[in-house]
């Protein structure tokens, strides 16, 4: 339960403090055809971040053409949310070093993995802020951003899905309320027999001087992840980043031939959409 108690201190000490987690996976499209439940449909996915001092939502959502699940995709949306939606909206003449602070399940292509770590810390740099991530107990990993989950469950029940783009007004209403710096090729805090490994890290903190801290624990003071090599490399911003993709990705063959036979069942404006589908 130290978590928690954890979380509980930080909403109360803190101004920026935040869940995230990625909602399960979404389907497009989505009918009451009994007939084509077993048939392969688009994934649709839905990254969202709540803020736990004024309960503000937001939600990052992509089907499969657009995006995948890698490391890649989750660490620029989190650049561009800390980037774009906390910074710009920080008052510009505060003397106090802000530190913002993420908590997330423990989840390795997500949240907890070197890419993630090196983008943070690019973010801490750059901006002269502090990012802390604490990941929640296996098990115990119940946040506040599972409430605009449920609510986008809610609102979707006997909702007709004709596009991918259809969930998005449903993720609107799902609001419960209203320099150079070192490059770090792993976050493990050490490399021998009995060190610790990457998922026994509770926290991580990236500084603009550069540097990750981790605890292993929530009661632990801060340590210092010790590097070998001293890369320096420059900061960028998320308008600097480079494109992941130069096309839409395809589907396989076998869903292609899927949504043309669920085609069929959905008005005719919607069938372009599914013909343009890149595919095998």
């Amino acid at each position: 339960m130290e978590a928690r108690e954890e979380k509980e201190k930080d909403k109360k000490e803190r101004k920026y403090v935040f869940t995230a987690d990625l909602q399960a996976v979404l389907m497009a499209p989505k009918s009451k055809v009994s007939t084509l439940y077993y048939k392969t449909k688009l994934q649709v996915h839905n990254l969202c971040f709540y803020n736990l001092v004024n309960s503000n939502a937001y939600c990052f959502v992509w089907n499969e053409c657009e995006g995948g699940l890698g490391a890649e995709e989750f660490s620029s949306i989190w650049m561009y949310f800390i980037e774009q939606k906390i910074l710009l909206n920080m008052p510009a003449d505060t003397d106090e070093r802000s530190t913002i602070i993420m908590y997330t399940d423990g989840c390795g292509y997500q949240n907890r993995n070197a890419l993630m770590a090196k983008v943070l810390l690019n973010v801490a740099v750059a901006h002269n802020i502090v990012i802390e991530q604490k990941y929640l107990e296996p098990g115990h990993t119940q946040m506040e951003v599972d409430s605009v989950h449920a609510t986008i469950e809610r609102n979707l029940k006997d909702k007709i899905i004709n596009l991918p783009a259809d969930y998005v007004p449903i993720c609107q209403k799902a609001r419960k309320k209203p320099a150079p710096y070192q490059r770090y090729k792993t976050i493990r805090p050490g490399r021998g027999k009995g060190d610790l490994k990457v998922t026994d890290i509770r926290a991580l903190r990236y500084t603009p001087e550069g540097e990750i801290y981790y605890k292993a624990s929530f009661v632990d003071e801060w340590k210092r992840i010790p590097q070998r090599k001293n890369t320096k490399i420059k900061t960028h911003s998320w308008e600097q980043l480079k494109q992941l993709y130069t096309e839409r990705r395809k589907i396989t063959a076998k869903k292609y031939e899927d949504l043309q036979a669920i085609k069929k069942t959905l008005p005719v404006d919607y069938h372009k959409f599914y013909d343009d589908l890149p595919h095998e």
